[in-house]
């Protein structure tokens, strides 16, 4: 039996597995908010399962050991804020969201500040997330053309349907539970692929040695590549940007209680630690082993399949897919659920049925043009999903962050908020990024001091506003 052969049975077992499991699960899926926040019933095995699915995505297990080979330790800014957005979120933001009792981003932004504001940033969202769906599409095309001749066309037809699939039948509840069990094997799989690389280089400390003589710099806190200037973009990218990213605040309003959303992010905080440190182990043991690899995102399957036994490389594709399916289910979901709930259901009313019926459709239209925007991609995997959490986060992380935290905040400063932010990214993404700062650190700097000044010289928010968001300090 062939490689090749060994890593297709694997993988569509493991993907046939979760397939039935969604189809159990979908049965008690009754209205539309089962399907969107399962009914806000997620406990907390459910709920870090499915953030820390939803968070890693193609780029965490495809793109970022590529990453780390090509630049080494200093590489390992690029994750520092995600764990740092769990902190944050653990400490001030998930138990005051999930306190609000809305069933999606948009929702908030419509009680927190303006409904006319959160119809534009519904329209974003969808668009930012068919951009993140692209992502994982492209990352599943990488599988599956590592062991199967296939082109692309018909790769992205299969994947379509996998993700669909997993999305339509079963909703939130089904995504959160076929999430947790992508992420048990999910952690599994790249401790075992790290564990063999330090034992095939001679030790943690024999690979720092090695990888120092390769390139000095790569056991470095900074390099020529990556100044602190850079790294302060890489941990502004994704520990403020996430929270403009609904795919992972939604998570938030999901749970049972305010006090479990809270929880979640502090056990998440730490799961992460530990998915990112056997990344970059893999991802400098790569360098020593295999040196010469030009393509990040080829970086961490070439090494899969010519430095593992093929059971074992089936299981880590199985991670992989793992990773790829519960992202992209999330970013269906929630593309979904914001276009029909919070755009169609605006404009006409429709039934809970409908609604439901709707979201399901709305599933469909928005796979298919992800599917085709991967055909005009060219960047690596981690820089794409980056980008669109940029946009997202520019625009609206500040009304997250500062909306529970400051009952100061209103409409006028969200609005100046939301455009100035989107705006500044833009443009910093046009003039090439310079300096080496990512649109995220101007965008983010530029949204908050627009969102203080312009709430500060215009009326407070009503009554009625504070009292819903700041019942502590009534």
């Amino acid at each position: 039996m062939s490689n090749n052969l060994v890593y297709l049975i694997i993988t569509i077992g493991f993907m046939i597995g979760l397939a039935v499991i969604g189809i159990m699960i979908s049965r008690g899926v009754k209205t539309s908010e089962d399907w969107m926040v399962a009914g806000k019933s997620l406990g907390i095995i459910p709920l870090t399962g499915t953030y820390f699915a939803t968070l890693i995505s193609a780029a965490g297990m495809v793109s970022h050991p590529g990453y780390y080979y090509l630049n080494g330790w200093p590489g390992w800014w690029n994750c520092a804020g995600s764990i740092l957005t769990s902190f944050i979120a653990c400490i001030w933001i998930a138990k005051r969201l999930r306190r609000t009792g809305y069933n999606t981003f948009s929702e908030y932004i419509a009680g927190r500040f303006s409904e006319k504001l959160a119809v534009w940033a519904s329209l974003l969202v969808v668009v930012c997330s068919i951009v993140m769906l692209c992502a994982q599409v492209m990352g599943g095309v990488a599988i599956l053309q590592t062991f199967v001749d296939w082109n692309k066309a018909t790769c992205c037809i299969i994947l379509l349907v996998v993700f669909i699939a997993f999305t339509a039948v079963g909703g939130m509840k089904a995504v959160a539970w076929t999430d947790t069990i992508c992420a048990f094997v999910i952690i599994c799989g790249v401790w075992i692929m790290a564990m063999y690389f330090l034992g095939e280089v001679g030790g943690f400390t024999a690979m720092n040695t090695k990888i120092a003589e390769i390139n000095p710099d790569f056991i470095k806190p900074f390099s020529v590549k990556i100044p602190p200037i850079t790294a302060l973009s890489w941990v502004v990218t994704w520990a403020f940007c996430n929270f403009g990213a609904p795919v992972f605040v939604v998570r938030f309003l999901t749970a049972t209680t305010p006090e479990v959303a809270e929880r979640t992010q502090g056990i998440n905080a730490v799961c992460l630690f530990f998915f990112y440190l056997p990344l970059i182990i893999i991802g400098l043991c790569g360098a020593i082993l295999l040196p010469g690899i030009e393509a990040q995102d080829r970086v961490f399957l070439t090494l899969v399949t010519q430095e593992l036994h093929p059971i074992v490389g089936g299981v880590i594709f199985a991670a992989i897919v793992a990773a790829i399916i519960s992202t992209a289910d999330s970013i269906l979901l929630l593309a979904a659920a914001t276009f029909t709930n919070d755009v169609y259901a605006k404009f006409k009313k429709i039934s809970d049925q409908e609604q439901l019926k709707i979201s399901r459709i709305s599933t469909l239209v928005i796979g298919v043009a992800s599917v085709g925007l991967s055909f005009f991609m060219e960047d690596a995997i981690l820089f794409i999903q980056a980008k669109s959490v940029t946009l997202m986060g520019s625009a609206m992380a500040m009304l997250t962050i500062v909306g529970v935290m400051w009952k100061r905040a209103n409409k006028a400063g969200a609005i100046g908020c939301m455009v100035s932010g989107l705006a500044t990214a833009c443009i910093w993404y046009a003039l090439g990024e310079p300096y080496g700062v990512m649109a995220a650190l101007p965008g983010i700097i530029v949204s908050l001091v627009v969102m203080v000044v312009v709430s500060c010289v215009t009326p407070p928010p009503s009554e009625k506003v504070i009292a819903k968001f700041f019942p502590d300090e009534e």
